[in-house]
């Protein structure tokens, strides 16, 4: 899309006092660049503005718009200092988020529109007017349906005790995921969340087939009696539980979800090239990544919860487009 349409700069600076004016826009030319200056709340003051939103716009490139973006930074802190006013650019990072697909099925964003991290900082972004920043402040605050809260809590409420079995610690660590505006930390917790539960060991067969080849290793004719049994202790030693990449196999084996084992790879494969290969994704990539990452991992968890016997609330369905709780 960034190919066809072009690029934009948008730069979310914290400020220290605002400015003497009653105006809500700003305008200023960086470098034959018209820069568009305007208060975080569309129709505030800039006298009463806390976050200052700087826009520029028709680049043909993103790298083009990151390289004015950035040296656009710089003359904001030197400009900051110089006026005793102070600016704070951030260090790129997101203060508030929604998940896109949760947003437009709540009404919040329109079919042709999207959801962008509110980056306290420097972002490029396609170069339309279909992005829209959750606002987590008193412009714009992003609420759960009190409606679905209660009826869930009153639907498990009424189905008896509640265990989690082994899915509880996932649990936990999916609701940080949520928690979390950070889309790496996401990824990070949510990928946690399923591989923790597959540290099983062994089954009783594969047990079992050890044990006997331990003890021919002791009978063998071929071997000393000593060098039999040192043979039949390092197999006995090497009952370790089964690898990750098997063991998170095996988990979607046994909770009936193994069609996901695709989604799977090609999500770990890009926490890989982030954590493991020094890989520097477009901001939009890592953050479509890290909401595929919770809603995968929220499937296998919630799926494993059903198998066990377990109850889900009928909205998790909706959420995770699962038959979870069928």
């Amino acid at each position: 899309m960034a190919d066809t349409i072009g690029s934009r700069v948008r730069l979310r600076v914290r400020i220290g006092k605002g400015l003497t004016t009653e105006a809500t826009s700003l305008s200023v030319v960086v470098a034959g660049k018209e820069v568009t200056i305007t208060s975080q709340g569309r129709e505030e003051p800039l006298s009463a503005a806390k976050w200052l939103i700087l826009s520029a716009r028709s680049f043909a490139t993103e790298n083009e718009a990151q390289l004015f973006g950035t040296r656009l930074c710089s003359i904001l802190q030197l400009v900051g200092l110089s006026l005793r006013l102070g600016f704070d650019v951030g260090e790129n990072k997101a203060t508030s988020w929604i998940n896109e697909e949760f947003a437009r099925s709540i009404g919040l964003i329109e079919d042709h529109q999207r959801i962008a991290q509110n980056i306290h900082g420097l972002m490029v972004l396609p170069d339309d007017d279909h992005t829209r920043f959750p606002i987590s402040n008193a412009q714009m605050t992003v609420t759960a349906s009190s409606e679905s809260f209660t009826s869930s809590i009153k639907e498990l409420g009424e189905s008896g005790d509640i265990d989690l079995g082994q899915a509880a610690n996932g649990v936990r660590l999916l609701n940080s995921a949520l928690m979390t505006s950070d889309p790496l930390g996401q990824i990070v917790l949510a990928i946690s969340a399923v591989e923790e539960l597959k540290q099983k060991e062994l089954n009783k067969p594969q047990k079992a087939l050890l044990e006997r080849l331990a003890r021919d290793a002791e009978k063998s004719t071929e071997l000393l009696p000593a060098e039999g049994v040192e043979v039949a202790e390092g197999i006995r030693r090497s009952v370790h539980p089964i690898g990750l990449r098997q063991g998170v196999k095996r988990l979607l084996s046994d909770c009936d979800q193994s069609h996901l084992w695709g989604e799977w790879e090609r999500l770990y494969s890009i926490r890989s090239k982030l954590f493991h290969k020094g890989a520097r994704l477009p901001t939009h990539e890592v953050r479509e990544a890290a909401a595929d990452t919770i809603t995968l991992c929220g499937k296998i968890i919630l799926a494993i919860i059903t198998k066990e016997g377990g109850k889900v609330p009928s909205i998790a369905a909706a959420n995770f487009s699962t038959n979870a709780a069928a």
